[in-house]
C-alpha cells in the first residue's frame, strides 16, 4: 500500500511539472539570461510589477496591410503566426507594440491580437483581440511574463527580436528584420526557408 501511495504521489508530481513545462515537455527557456529557476515560476516567486504605461495609438485592424509570417524556432503545433509589420511601434514607455495573427495550419479562420512587449520586465499583455478582423475587443489580461518553447508562446522569441540588454530596438531595424525573407529560419522574425 505505501508503494501504490508514493506511485500516486510521484504521477501527480509528474503530471503537474509535464503541465507546467507545455504540451511538448520542453522545458521552458530562460528568456533573454533570465536566471529564474523552474521551480521559482512554480512556487509563483514574485513577479516584475506591470510597467509604467503611456498613452498609445492602436490601429485600426482593417488598415493593416502587411502581414509577414513569423517563424517561431520550435514546434508550434496546428498555427501558423503572420505579423503585421505596419502595426510595429516602439512608444516613449519603450514598450513595443504590434498586432498579430494566430491562423491553424490549414484552416481559414484567424484570431487577430494586439500585444505589447515590455523588454525592461520581460513581460507581454495582450491589449485586444478580434476574430472577425473588422474591430477590436478590448482585452482584460495583465502582464505576464514572458516564455518561451511552449505550445503557441511566440511572445518569448519575438521578444528576442525586438529587444537587446532590456531596451527595444530601433523601430526601423525592427522593421528591416521583419521584412527580410532572405535569411534563413531562426536568423530574422519573419523568416522564410528559402527555396
Amino acid at each position: 500500500m505505501k508503494k501504490l501511495i508514493a506511485l500516486a504521489a510521484l504521477f501527480t508530481c509528474a503530471t503537474g511539472f509535464a503541465s507546467y513545462t507545455g504540451e511538448a515537455g520542453i522545458r521552458p527557456g530562460p528568456v533573454d539570461g533570465d536566471s529564474e529557476s523552474v521551480l521559482d515560476r512554480m512556487l509563483g516567486a514574485d513577479n516584475p510589477p506591470p510597467p509604467p504605461e503611456q498613452p498609445f495609438t492602436r490601429p485600426e485592424l482593417p488598415t493593416l496591410r502587411q502581414w509577414q509570417p513569423y517563424f517561431v524556432n520550435y514546434e508550434s503545433r496546428n498555427n501558423a503566426f503572420y505579423l503585421a509589420v505596419d502595426s510595429v511601434s516602439v512608444g516613449p514607455d519603450d514598450i513595443v507594440r504590434y498586432a498579430m495573427a494566430v491562423t491553424p495550419k490549414g484552416g481559414n479562420v484567424k484570431n487577430f491580437r494586439f500585444e505589447g512587449i515590455d523588454c525592461k520586465t520581460k513581460q507581454y499583455r495582450i491589449y485586444a483581440h478580434s476574430i472577425d478582423g473588422a474591430s477590436w475587443a478590448e482585452s482584460k489580461q495583465q502582464w505576464k511574463r514572458l516564455v518561451k518553447n511552449q505550445r503557441n508562446a511566440f511572445q518569448g522569441a519575438l521578444y528576442e527580436d525586438v529587444c537587446t540588454n532590456g531596451y527595444p530596438d530601433k523601430l526601423a531595424d525592427i522593421t528591416r528584420a521583419l521584412l527580410d525573407t532572405r535569411q534563413q529560419p531562426g536568423d530574422c522574425p519573419g523568416c522564410q526557408l528559402r527555396d
